[in-house]
């Protein structure tokens, strides 16, 4: 079960980017009422603002650079 969604945008890796198919596509299929779309840039306060119980991340590519600041905010709180 999810409560809420942070979404950073979807790249392609070694395959073609799929016609249409967008993080802001994916995000409208989703039915939650707490979900958004965030840059990288974004991605720190926004969940920084949300102060989850727990954070779940999952991705491939430039993901792993956001899990360090993640998890130094996530133990000091």
């Amino acid at each position: 079960m999810l409560d809420e969604l942070i979404l950073m945008e979807i790249y392609p890796a070694r395959e073609e980017p799929i016609p249409g198919v967008t993080a802001g596509m994916l995000l409208e299929k989703v039915n939650l009422k707490e979900k958004v779309l965030v840059s990288g840039e974004q991605l720190l306060r926004v969940v920084k603002e949300r102060d989850p119980e727990l954070l779940v991340t999952m991705g491939a590519g430039d993901i792993n650079q956001f899990v360090a600041p993640l998890k130094e905010w996530f133990l000091r709180i």
